[in-house]
């Protein structure tokens, strides 16, 4: 009895594994930016946070950790940029790309200060991809980054910068992301339950 309904499971394992293995997969890659937005005159010091880098040509770096590309999303957990001014900073972190809407792109950001203020999920920057030839060349960023109206207003209320909308569709930089989908192992799914279960077999075999 124990063999037959053993049996069985392996042969439902090997059904449905390949099933959800096939629809999974690791979103994975990298993000470049080329800031061009002028931060001596704003009296702005830039850094990075987390897990960013910089590439051999000098771009801001942010490895793709997660998302959906069906759904047009692109995560980047643990990285990020801190704006400086004296004592005070602003941190942009875990940013999250959405190309749902190939027009209106928008990349949100958990947005910390050092004077306490917090907002999760914020739109930072704003883009367009359909005047965009090829937004997957690292070598060559083309997609214009914009500070949005909330980004411009976040900040002005940290650096007191005079006007809610003083970096309201200022451009940060050009970008481009490289994601790519990772499939999910899914014989090795199937030759682990497999031997879970070959192994519960020989164990109740040598038990008897």
């Amino acid at each position: 009895m124990i063999r037959r309904v053993l049996t069985a499971f392996i042969g439902l394992t090997a059904l449905f594994v390949p099933v959800t293995a096939a629809n999974a997969a690791v979103l994975v890659g990298q993000t470049v930016v080329e800031p061009t937005f002028d931060f001596d005159s704003a009296g702005l010091t830039p850094s990075l946070l987390g897990d960013a880098g910089t590439t051999s040509e000098g771009y801001l770096s942010f490895p793709i950790t997660g998302g959906n590309l069906g759904a047009g999303l692109i995560e980047h957990e643990n990285s990020g940029v801190r704006l400086t001014a004296g004592s005070v900073f602003v941190d942009l972190e875990n940013f999250l790309i959405d190309i749902s809407d190939p027009a209106n792109g928008t990349i949100s950001a958990d947005v910390s200060a050092s004077t306490g203020a917090m907002v999760a999920d914020a739109p930072v920057f704003s883009f367009d991809l359909t005047s965009v030839s090829d937004p997957f060349d690292l070598s060559n960023p083309t997609i214009e980054l914009l500070f949005t109206a909330a980004a411009s207003s976040l900040l002005n209320s940290v650096f007191n910068l005079g006007d809610p909308d003083a970096l309201t569709g200022a451009r940060f930089g050009f970008a481009a992301t490289a994601p790519s989908e990772v499939p999910l192992p899914a014989a090795a799914w199937l030759f682990l339950a497999g031997a879970g279960a070959l192994g519960m077999s020989r164990r109740k075999k040598a038990i008897a």
